[in-house]
């Protein structure tokens, strides 16, 4: 009796694994048909996504390019600006520096128009002293 039951919970144990190994088996084999579906759809999904980037890589590009050169004219236009203050700078002084020699010119011209006068008034007063 007692081997009736050994061999019947063998059975049972046995049937018990061949219906996991089999369930297994099965979860496996769906498991891998939807990993195989998943891995198409990802083939798909990068390749279209490749596609539509490139014309937008291509743009992006192009506009990189236009934006050197926007920067490239700027450090030009700024280059330019530079020199133009420089020379309005050397204008204005310039300006000044003649500015300075018409300021002394005409301060020798009014005492030499000072010394002119304060000779005529001697002059006419020494005139004057004589005629009376």
């Amino acid at each position: 009796m007692g081997g009736q039951y050994g061999v019947l919970f063998l059975t049972i144990g046995f049937f018990i694994i061949v219906v996991v190994v089999v369930a297994a088996f099965v979860f496996f084999i769906y498991t891998a048909a939807q990993l195989k579906k998943m891995a198409v759809r990802l083939d798909t999904f990068c390749s279209t996504t490749e596609e539509s980037l490139k014309p937008v890589l291509e743009e992006t590009e192009k506009t990189l390019k236009s934006v050197r050169t926007v920067t490239d004219n700027i450090g030009a236009v700024t280059g330019d600006i530079r020199e133009v203050t420089e020379a309005a700078s050397e204008v204005a002084d310039n300006i000044r520096a003649v500015s300075m020699i018409v300021t002394d010119v005409r301060e020798q011209v009014s005492l030499k128009t000072h010394g002119v006068m304060a000779g005529i008034q001697a002059a006419l007063g020494v005139l004057m002293k004589h005629k009376k």
